[in-house]
């Protein structure tokens, strides 16, 4: 990486570190922020020209047919897929984990959701799992709160930065309806939304993830290209 490259970087950094830290956050039903804009513009617009063709997703998985990923860091059990793209598009995301995926951030990301006692007891025992997201028609996740490894899940919307088309598209923050004990945990009619981020341009939705961190996405019954990057703080081993 140039010199040039490096202090681009570390002006993102600071950038999306400042936005993060000075962000409000929510606490109720769990602890989640919204961060709008979270990167500078023009670094912002390089995301969305780098952003690979829809030939070179895959399904997430059986259960996500509809959801395209291209993993920028390593899985549990495989290697990332930056084999899959251009020369250009690895340089820029390369640099985006190098970055925005680096401690610096993901020591931000824990402090902001659960202050210096959460740094310390998991900074050290975690990793950025990071991968870029492809939504088509008829996509939805389902509610759940995610998996115990996850500490906090960072959603970064890439809508271009004049489509509002989207906006009603984002993450939505469930709470349990009393008496629903018994009803499937994935059912939607056991919840009650109380927000849904707004899918805009340069929005980070970020939460901690826990016991009552239900969300999901209803049902997209349009044809649609919803692009993200899913960046999750997860316990490494």
């Amino acid at each position: 990486m140039t010199t040039i490259e490096q202090q681009q970087g570390t002006d993102q950094l600071a950038a999306a570190q400042y936005a993060l830290r000075n962000t409000p956050v929510n606490n109720w039903p769990f602890v989640h922020t919204l961060v709008r804009p979270i990167l500078p513009a023009d670094y912002y617009q390089q995301m969305i020209d780098a952003f690979p063709e829809d030939e070179k997703f895959i399904p997430l998985s059986e259960y996500h047919p509809d959801r395209g990923a291209l993993f920028l860091t390593h899985r549990d059990a495989g290697d990332d897929d930056l084999d899959r793209l251009s020369a250009d598009q690895q340089l820029f995301w390369k640099d985006f984990v190098q970055t925005i995926g680096s401690e610096q951030f993901r020591k931000a990301l824990l402090e902001t959701m659960g202050g210096p006692e959460l740094v310390d007891s998991h900074l050290a025992r975690t990793r950025s799992l990071i991968h870029l997201s492809l939504d088509r028609f008829g996509y939805q996740i389902r509610p759940h709160t995610d998996i115990a490894q996850k500490i906090v899940t960072a959603l970064f919307y890439l809508p271009d930065p004049n489509d509002h088309s989207l906006t009603n598209f984002g993450t939505s923050v469930l709470v349990e309806k009393e008496g629903m004990d018994e009803t499937d945990p994935h059912d939607w009619n056991k919840y009650e939304c109380a927000f849904t981020a707004p899918f805009l341009a340069n929005s980070l939705f970020t939460f901690k993830v826990g016991d009552s961190s239900w969300h999901g996405v209803k049902p997209i019954a349009e044809p649609i290209h919803r692009r993200s990057v899913q960046y999750f703080v997860i316990l490494d081993e």
